[in-house]
């Protein structure tokens, strides 16, 4: 939620079936507010809530210019007052997404983890059981890296949000207009919202009609699997459609059909990864 319309859209937190208090808004878009003022940045946005057991961290990410992910910064805080800088850890690990402890609440919190052995082929194909994998890893440093990793894989928007600009930037298209209802029922009308991984070839490709300054970002069905990892919800009485990652229980993204300024994601959750969900489809 971009801090310029939080107010407006705070409502929208609904649909994640979790709320901020009167307070605790006044106190979020005041700390934002000092926060953009003393970092510098062009614009920030509110991400959620991760609810530790212990405590809870308030998240947030902030760009310094109107390019969206080349210089990101992302913040945490823990009573709407202070927020604090997250840095990317010198070492770690994809394998960081399939810890399943719940965090704790202290970013300074030392974390031996167990994730069981470790297997590998042997030359008939054959698994064979290797050293079982050990590692200690600290809570703020785990914190970066599941935010990074939820905005890299679940965040979506509408297309036409983003822009690639004649300059190679990334950045928010001033005159996106808002999709039809039509368009917003189809999962491939969503943008992730990052920079294009897949080749740009390769996502113009996918559509008959495409503009190459918004269409080669990656569509959100090319994720894994395909069927079943967002759950596309409509609000009818208001055309507002919800889109749950199952991958990341907690975010969702929004967007008011036809409308260009009601779009966003936020997430409210325990910070892991539901690896399941293959076999629960």
């Amino acid at each position: 939620m971009n801090l310029s319309t939080l107010f407006d859209h705070l409502p929208y937190l609904s649909y994640s079936f979790r709320t901020l208090s009167s307070d605790e808004q006044l106190k979020l878009g005041h700390s934002l507010r000092t926060l953009q003022r003393d970092q510098r940045l062009r614009s920030v946005w509110f991400l959620g809530r991760l609810e530790g057991r212990d405590a809870d961290y308030f998240l947030a990410f902030g760009c310094p210019d109107r390019e969206l992910f080349a210089g990101r910064k992302l913040f945490y805080s823990q009573n709407l007052h202070e927020w604090f800088l997250l840095l990317e850890p010198k070492q770690w690990d994809h394998c960081w997404d399939k810890i399943g402890a719940p965090f704790r609440g202290d970013p300074a919190f030392r974390m031996e983890i167990d994730l069981g052995p470790g297997f590998t082929f042997d030359e008939d194909l054959v698994p064979v059981e290797g050293e079982r994998i050990r590692f200690e890893v600290k809570e703020q440093n785990r914190l970066w890296f599941v935010v990074s990793r939820m905005l890299q894989e679940a965040a979506l928007v509408p297309r036409g949000v983003l822009y690639h600009d004649t300059n190679g930037n990334c950045v928010i298209n001033p005159y996106f207009g808002g999709i039809s209802v039509e368009a917003s029922m189809v999962l491939n009308n969503y943008l992730h919202f990052r920079e294009p991984r897949s080749d740009p070839a390769v996502n113009l490709a996918k559509r008959d009609e495409f503009s190459y300054f918004m269409d080669v970002f990656d569509p959100a069905d090319d994720v894994v699997p395909k069927e079943g990892s967002f759950v596309v919800r409509r609000d009818v009485g208001r055309d507002v459609f919800v889109l749950n990652s199952m991958h990341w229980p907690g975010l969702i993204n929004f967007h008011r059909a036809d409308t260009g300024a009601v779009f966003g994601f936020c997430y409210f959750g325990d910070g892991r990864k539901n690896w399941e969900l293959p076999f629960k489809l």
